[in-house]
């Protein structure tokens, strides 16, 4: 791998496979920050000003390596971190990656190539995201607690790749949680699609 933002994201990704989304934060904006359980923790800033601010997370307390910029972090007893984002940067942290040694864990495999690019047209209101779930692990199982949130970078064009095996079958819905864990699901039936060879583009609209 050329990069190493690239490269260390397999490991921050296989590491946070199946794990439930918590420990949400947003600005409201296009500042948001998750973890993925106790196994890793992301921040993202696609705004043009930096961010600084403590994090909270369910990491183990430690070091870690932030495999974005190769940099220690420390978190604390109470599973916080303080940090400062420039303009569109972030932070990645996983349990696979304790010192900025090698950056990953060691095995790391390439990347897979077959899966799905999530983009669905939603509006929201101050607060609200969208996240996407379905009738698989990485998917969450219908779970909305498990729901995969979506970048809102391109508003109101919400967007995630997502790894799934080749020639997997799958249903899948979009959600809207806001601030207080409400939860609306968007009608109609549940959508289907396969994954072919490579990775195919699901371009949808929110179903009212």
């Amino acid at each position: 791998h050329a990069w190493r933002e690239i490269s260390s994201m397999v490991g921050f990704r296989n590491t946070a496979r199946g794990q439930a989304v918590t420990d949400w934060w947003d600005n409201g904006g296009d500042q948001i920050a998750f973890g993925r359980g106790s196994k890793a923790y992301v921040a993202i800033n696609h705004e043009g000003t930096a961010l600084t601010r403590t994090f909270q997370t369910s990491l183990p307390a430690g070091d870690y390596c932030d495999v974005q910029s190769g940099k220690g972090v420390t978190v604390d007893g109470a599973g916080r971190f303080t940090a400062t984002l420039g303009a569109n940067t972030a932070v990645a942290l996983h349990v696979g990656a304790r010192s900025c040694d090698g950056g990953t864990a060691p095995g790391d495999p390439d990347p897979v190539t077959s899966g799905v690019s999530f983009a669905v047209n939603a509006t929201t209101s101050w607060g609200q995201n969208i996240y996407v779930t379905g009738n698989r692990p990485e998917l969450g199982d219908w779970d909305p607690a498990g729901a995969i949130p979506l970048d809102p970078a391109a508003y109101p064009v919400w967007k995630r790749d997502v790894e799934l095996p080749e020639g997997t079958s799958f249903e899948y819905k979009y959600i809207r949680k806001d601030e207080a864990g409400d939860v609306t699901w968007e009608g109609g039936a549940n959508r289907t699609a396969t994954v072919n060879s490579t990775k195919i583009t699901l371009d949808d609209t929110w179903h009212n």
